[in-house]
């Protein structure tokens, strides 16, 4: 049986990955256009291009202009911040489990579990402590 804060780990890396999943435009080799979150074909002759996000001109510096603010936007702009200060919770919590757990148990690709040699087990714990520096403030 697979230790109660290994299994949240566990759940909490899956759950990472979709939580930042990512669109990718992608062309083929006929110039149709599709968005994806994966990564396109190569073989049919398709580019990839990462969507990335907008980015905001800078405002006079004498009087910088604010748009005003719906109720609505406002609502989700407070969601929006309690959702990444609760994921941020999460990822510190999973810093915390992994590095103080002695086995990590991960998939072994074939639908079994295998518990991680150490390489696996630096990496997931590298990618959980970037995670919190690129998302938590």
């Amino acid at each position: 049986m697979i230790p109660r804060p290994l299994y949240f780990a566990l759940i909490l890396s899956a759950a990472h990955g979709i939580a930042q999943a990512q669109v990718i435009k992608c062309k083929d080799a006929s110039g149709r256009t599709t968005y994806q979150s994966t990564p396109c074909a190569s073989e049919q002759g398709a580019r990839e291009q990462k969507m990335a996000a907008p980015v905001q001109k800078a405002a006079s510096a004498a009087t910088p202009k604010k748009d005003p603010v719906s109720p609505e936007q406002a609502d989700m702009a407070a969601v929006n911040e309690r959702m990444r200060v609760r994921m941020c919770e999460i990822y510190r919590k999973n810093v915390s489990v992994l590095k103080d757990s002695e086995k990590m148990i991960v998939p072994d690709g074939k639908g079994a579990l295998q518990v991680a040699d150490a390489k696996r087990r630096a990496t997931e714990i590298a990618q959980a402590e970037q995670r919190v520096a690129e998302n938590c403030k």
